[in-house]
């Protein structure tokens, strides 16, 4: 298994997904169903492959990751082999940076916070990258603020 494991929560969302899945695998529902009494370890082993292919699927659409903490807001954006990790600290103890529209505030006058970007060369896939990061805490993130901050910090 290259990732995790999805939560049962998360393969029941994604019952029809798995259906078509089986379908594409050759797999009927009465096969499934015999499998399902008889031989777990391949079931497991399906469900397993399942997680994988969704994460992989996620993953090559992810551009960005974000993890937030009240003083704190880091972001990465992996791109052509490179993590770009931009860091912003609130100067102000009344920001919360767990709170989008403080975010919004802070990054609305980035002339009056600490920013710091870096960027490293990553030598794994972006996919694997962006999913240690997940495993840490970070989520995906679509903020077209941050990519323009990164932008213009990097010039």
């Amino acid at each position: 298994m290259k990732y995790t494991r999805l939560p049962l929560q998360d393969l029941q969302d994604l019952e029809k997904e798995f259906i078509d899945f089986l379908a594409i695998n050759g797999i009927p529902a009465d096969d499934w169903e015999r499998m399902k009494k008889n031989d777990l370890d391949k079931v497991e082993g399906i469900i397993d492959q399942f997680s994988d292919v969704v994460w992989e699927g996620l993953l090559r659409k992810t551009e960005m990751v974000e993890l937030r903490r009240k003083d704190t807001l880091t972001v990465c954006r992996v791109e052509e082999g490179d993590l770009t990790t931009l860091v912003v600290k609130a100067a102000n103890e009344n920001i919360d940076l767990t709170k989008s529209e403080d975010i919004e505030k802070v990054l609305s006058d980035i002339d009056h916070i600490e920013i710091n970007v870096r960027k490293d060369e990553i030598t794994k896939p972006a996919t694997e990258q962006l999913f240690e990061l997940i495993q840490v805490g970070f989520y995906v993130s679509k903020n077209p603020k941050y990519i323009d901050i990164i932008k213009s910090s990097s010039k």
